[in-house]
């Protein structure tokens, strides 16, 4: 729960909000409601070397984003960045290949860098 508060402020920090974040293991199964983000543990289909996942549901007509559910192995959910990488998913970032960068696909060559982030 520490990390995902500390990647809430860090999104926060760049104008971003928050309202509805659960965090719990036991709804795996369940899906979102509308403007939430539940983060929970992968599901079976979930490639074994991503650290994380995260699936975005939209709406049809806007394409905006309505609800979404991040994906995190136990193991690297205390990592840094992973939380925040994820989050940033949540909100409508995609990945972003400068080194050090918060959104790079892959862990080790990501750092900290928001550049582009701000709302």
């Amino acid at each position: 729960m520490y990390r995902v508060q500390r990647a809430i402020r860090f999104w926060e920090m760049l104008g971003y909000e928050f309202d509805g974040v659960v965090v719990d293991p036991a709804v795996n199964c369940a899906e979102p409601r509308y403007g939430e983000i539940i983060i929970t543990l992968p599901e079976g289909n979930m490639n074994p070397s991503h650290i994380g996942a995260t699936r975005i549901y939209t709406e049809k007509l806007s394409g905006h984003i309505a609800k979404v559910k991040v994906f995190i192995y136990p193991k690297y959910a205390a990592r840094d960045r992973v939380m925040e990488h994820e989050l940033g998913h949540a909100l409508g970032w995609t990945h972003y290949r400068q080194k050090f960068h918060i959104m790079h696909p892959t862990w080790q060559e990501g750092g900290y860098n928001r550049s582009g982030l701000r709302k």
